[in-house]
């Protein structure tokens, strides 16, 4: 039977020192700034987590370059929902991502 992937993300503060908004997150904290909380969402922003497995061995990777792509056996976009089969989703317990995925 399949599962469910959802791809894995985590918030980001927001850092550019370009940009005019570069106030708003002061330094890197998640949630806030220096000085003090303000709402995540005014400077975090999700990112997603992309998985590659090769073999049985899973590899997180926030900007995986095309070479690495196109070594994996399977390829998982962060932050996205994909359906996997059974022997992915066996990898994908064994290496500790069982939070991630529902059975269908």
């Amino acid at each position: 039977m399949p599962y469910r992937l959802y791809g894995p993300w985590e918030n980001e503060s927001w850092v550019d020192r370009r940009s005019p908004l570069y106030r708003l997150t002061g330094i890197r904290i998640q949630g806030g700034t220096a000085r003090g909380t303000i709402p995540p969402a005014a400077t975090d922003i999700p990112r997603g987590i992309s998985l590659l497995i090769t073999g049985i061995t899973v590899t997180e990777s926030r900007t995986p370059s095309q070479d690495e792509i196109a070594a994996a056996d399977y390829y998982y976009e962060g932050g996205h929902v994909h359906t996997v089969s059974d022997a992915v989703a066996a990898i994908l317990i064994s290496a500790g991502y069982s939070e991630y995925l529902t059975q269908l």
